[in-house]
């Protein structure tokens, strides 16, 4: 089982229309410019799981709803098995963690997983 953090874009940013009072960046407008802050908020969150980022067509964020952040536990198959609530109010850890166990549990079942283990999330499927 693999973990990513996805990010879709930045919730605060300084031109946004809910500037958040320790907005840093403008909304990035290039593929790069998003890459670039997506590494800094990687970096200034110590994640311990690879970053996937969305373009900033934002086809993931639209597929998943991901703004201002979600919890999602995306399967081996490509589905939705959990999707929280909007955060950072809705989530419940609780039910996410369940959720992963039970892909987990599911994953331990698998007589042949795929291959490379990050395709599922790294097509980034819609729901």
């Amino acid at each position: 089982m693999a973990f990513f953090f996805v990010y879709v874009r930045e919730a605060h940013a300084i031109d946004s229309a809910l500037p958040g009072a320790d907005g840093l960046v403008e909304d990035p407008i290039t593929d790069a410019e998003r890459l670039a802050v997506a590494g800094a908020c990687r970096d200034r969150l110590d994640l311990p799981m690879p970053t996937l980022v969305d373009g900033v067509d934002d086809a993931v964020c639209k597929a998943y709803g991901g703004w201002p952040d979600r919890l999602y536990v995306i399967g081996r198959d490509g589905k939705v098995a959990f999707a929280g609530e909007e955060g950072p109010f809705g989530f419940d850890v609780d039910a996410w963690s369940k959720a992963i166990a039970a892909a987990k549990g599911r994953d331990d079942k698998s007589a042949s997983p795929p291959a490379d283990d990050t395709t599922p999330a790294a097509k980034a499927p819609g729901p």
